[in-house]
């Protein structure tokens, strides 16, 4: 099954194969340490030869540390013309 990308240009399908689905739905347990030492040892072995899902971890990798990494300012409450003005419309 072949997909199309944004330009329209030929893609290839997204999930190779079953087996990938399923290991991809286990990455996130992986990286957290939450899979069972079976469920680790089938992972790892897949992942040797799999170059797509090895793509997806580290793709998964980067995002937590962006995630870790990202700092949320802390927003100022609005002034009372603001606040005033919603209140306002509000009515």
């Amino acid at each position: 099954m072949a997909m199309f990308g944004i330009l329209g240009k030929r893609k290839e399908k997204a999930m190779p194969d079953r087996r990938c689905r399923h290991i991809f739905a286990m990455l996130s347990d992986y990286l957290n340490g939450e899979l069972s030492l079976k469920n680790c040892r089938d992972l790892e072995r897949h992942l040797k030869g799999c170059p797509y899902c090895i793509a997806n971890l580290e793709s998964l990798k980067n995002t937590v540390e962006l995630c870790r990494c990202y700092q949320v300012l802390e927003i100022p409450p609005p002034s009372k013309k603001v606040r005033d003005a919603l209140l306002l419309a509000l009515r």
